[in-house]
């Protein structure tokens, strides 16, 4: 039964391990805000997490979308910088609790609770936020949430329960090895956050590696098939109504093309071959344009593209996003600017980008993507068969087998 006295009295007491297990769970908070801090720099060019290889299911998870939003923010300061006063706040107050007597733990005990309340309090305001209006979800700002709750649930039963207390046992050496506890899990983390940004900072940018593989592409390899993805089993479930299409909707070849309109080699691609390909295919091919944001910068452009398509002015936005490209993507100003230019009302076209009229198909179509192998941009698909090479004259030559029916014998 609840008394204030017995409230009291566990607002003085030391409990060991619980207070081990507090102190380094908060260190694990700092390790996860920094390490989100890091990603963030790197655009989020390997996924949430910074390994392709956890992020599988890229639909589930988009950091960046989540960290651009104005809720990445709170009183003008990042949340990342809040982030990293809080856990290093809890660290502080836990280690006070070690440190101090029983006059001042009571003290410590308190206001730990309370910024532990207030952590909850915001890490459910954000969690709700990445639910039910960014519609998607930041794997490592989930990951803090997380261990927020943890840290909070634990404050909660020291306060609520009566535990066996360490302060009268505690001696000399007790209070040595607690101490080395401490000493030794701030070094651990510290090697931790050395390690991730020495790791990263001498990480190559996906950028540049695609890069790379696209001078290679470009060199003169012969023409192929990307032979470690199968072709779509039904190339006709890749086109829908709300798709932006080109050329005859029977002709015998269709050639779809994933695109970001921030990615520099989707800018090449479509200046370099797509524009000399529609001139010359128009009437014998149906080209597929399709958008595929790779980061969450990109979504207004995206949607801009879409509002364009209404009035029929998708190539002329499109081209003017390319002729003003940026890796963190362009801004209202530019857009209102480029709506200017091709004729379309800036309000208007600001109204529906504002009102996310587009994103839940844009991020269905996404989904929709990433499922059949899609995975960078540009991707270019032939009568659904995935192309390894995209210079001019391997998709002419893609496209003249696909006409004869052999696309995928030889290729």
């Amino acid at each position: 039964m609840f008394s204030l006295k017995s409230f009291r009295k566990r607002l003085r007491e030391y409990h060991s391990v619980w207070e081990q297990v507090l102190f380094g769970l908060s260190l694990l908070g700092v390790f996860t805000v920094v390490h989100l801090f890091i990603q963030q720099g790197r655009n989020f060019d390997r996924g949430c997490f910074g390994f392709e290889a956890l992020d599988t299911e890229q639909m589930a998870f988009d950091c960046s979308a989540v960290v651009s939003s104005g809720s990445g923010t709170f009183l003008g300061v990042s949340n990342i910088v809040w982030g990293v006063g809080f856990y290093l706040g809890i660290a502080f107050l836990t280690f006070a609790i070690f440190w101090g007597g029983r006059r001042w733990r009571a003290w410590m005990q308190g206001g730990r609770f309370g910024v532990l309340t207030g952590g909850v309090f915001y890490s459910s305001y954000l969690v709700y936020m990445q639910v039910a209006v960014i519609n998607a979800l930041c794997a490592l700002c989930l990951a803090s949430a997380g261990i927020t709750v943890l840290l909070f649930a634990m404050q909660a039963i020291l306060l609520a329960t009566d535990l066996q207390s360490s302060e009268t046992t505690m001696t000399d050496r007790l209070f040595k090895r607690d101490l080395t506890v401490y000493v030794y899990s701030v070094a651990f983390v510290a090697i931790l956050i050395g390690a991730d940004l020495t790791y990263f900072n001498a990480l190559t940018p996906a950028a540049e590696e695609a890069a790379t593989a696209h001078k290679e592409q470009y060199s003169g390899a012969a023409c192929q098939l990307n032979a470690e993805k199968g072709p779509v089993s039904d190339p006709s479930s890749l086109v829908s109504f709300q798709d932006v299409t080109m050329g005859p909707s029977d002709a015998s070849v269709t050639i779809v093309e994933y695109f970001d309109p921030n990615c520099p080699h989707c800018k090449t691609f479509h200046e370099e071959t797509m524009k000399t390909l529609i001139s010359e295919y128009s009437d014998q091919v149906r080209f597929v344009f399709k958008p595929f944001p790779l980061r969450g910068s990109s979504l207004p452009e995206v949607q801009a593209l879409y509002a364009a398509h209404q009035e029929g002015k998708f190539s002329e936005m499109l081209n003017a996003q390319y002729a003003r490209q940026s890796r963190t993507g362009i801004t209202e100003q530019d857009l209102r600017a480029i709506a200017s230019e091709i004729g379309m009302n800036p309000d208007v076209l600001m109204s529906r980008v504002n009102q996310n009229k587009y994103r839940e198909q844009i991020l269905k179509q996404r989904k929709r993507a990433i499922n059949i192998g899609v995975d960078s941009t540009p991707t270019v698909l032939v009568n659904g068969h995935f192309a390894g090479s995209r210079s001019l004259e391997c998709m002419k030559m893609f496209i003249q087998r696909a006409q004869e029916g052999t696309l995928g014998e030889g290729a």
